[in-house]
């Protein structure tokens, strides 16, 4: 006990003598950690400004080829448009064709349908007797 009562003052007067060493180093430490601190603050501000110089970069980039591909779709959509133009026109070909075909039999029938007409006019011009008689046959038999 008288030990404890011998050195705790002692103790305490190193304490004191060390105090003020003990400040300055805790307060080299502390600006050592701000400085630390503000160097990463500055690297993360520096990579914040990189990344938005980026994206800005990013955004003229897409803004271009938003630009360029509009009259790629233009083009296209104009293609389409030519495209159904055609397949109408082909299609349209086809049917008109077909209706060509059509006609074309329609007027052959109608051309043999006269020739017949052209051969019954004949024989009746030359002989109206039997094309008379004809008629008449068919009443007398009644």
């Amino acid at each position: 006990m008288v030990r404890e009562i011998v050195t705790k003052p002692f103790t305490a007067a190193i304490a004191l003598i060390e105090l003020p060493g003990q400040v300055t180093r805790s307060l080299r430490q502390a600006n050592e950690l701000m400085e630390t601190s503000r160097r990463q603050l500055e690297a993360m501000q520096f990579q914040t400004d990189s990344a938005l110089e980026q994206a800005e970069r990013m955004n003229e980039l897409l803004s271009r080829v938003v630009r360029l591909t509009e009259p790629i779709e233009k083009a296209q959509r104009g293609g389409e448009y030519v495209a159904d133009g055609l397949k109408r026109a082909i299609f349209g070909m086809e049917r008109a064709v077909v209706d060509a075909e059509k006609a074309a039999i329609d007027a052959e029938r109608a051309a043999i349908d006269s020739e017949d007409a052209a051969e019954v006019v004949e024989a009746l011009e030359a002989d109206p007797e039997s094309a008379a008689e004809k008629p008449g046959e068919t009443g007398a038999s009644a």
